[in-house]
């Protein structure tokens, strides 16, 4: 099952917002409203916010293929305190459980050392059923944070960690 990782081009900006709109209806119904998830999926993936990610200096976007089909991707923010912030990783759901996820944020971890990092950080939503994932591969529970992000919509969070 050949799986590749790869730092993604400006010009492969349109195959992350697809992969966004094609997962997180999936990932996100038990959690929150349609309205909401419409909302959040243009704040984060419309062209203009993906192009802005793109262009923030130490941000970088990944995409992971498996049988040579894009499948899933990430986005990290390298920081100036030598931490790292995972934004953004998600997995098609029909290729979840085969430990691509794994695979995935493995390497991750490893590009944010490379780049000396101490510690990656992300925020997951309190419901979602990743935090079982993060935990498996060693992240622990920092803090919550309840982020408004406008329309009346807030992003309830835990903050995880993970120190290297």
């Amino acid at each position: 099952m050949p799986v590749e990782i790869r730092k993604a081009e400006q010009k492969e900006l349109p195959v992350i917002r697809q992969l966004a709109l094609d997962i997180w209806p999936v990932t996100y119904a038990p959690i929150l409203s349609q309205e909401q998830l419409h909302y959040m999926l243009d704040l984060f993936y419309s062209p203009a916010a993906l192009e802005k990610d793109f262009k923030k200096q130490g941000y970088f976007f990944f995409i992971l293929s498996f049988e040579n089909k894009d499948a899933g991707y990430a986005g990290l923010e390298l920081k100036e305190d030598n931490t790292a912030h995972l934004h953004k990783i998600y997995l098609s759901p029909n290729h979840q459980g085969k430990g691509l996820g794994k695979q995935l944020i493995h390497f991750i971890i490893n590009f944010a050392k490379e780049a000396g990092a101490h510690a990656l950080t992300l925020n997951v939503n309190r419901h979602n059923q990743a935090l079982l994932f993060y935990q498996a591969v060693g992240f622990e529970i920092a803090g919550e944070v309840d982020i408004e992000i406008g329309n009346g919509y807030f992003m309830n969070d835990y903050i995880m960690k993970k120190d290297f």
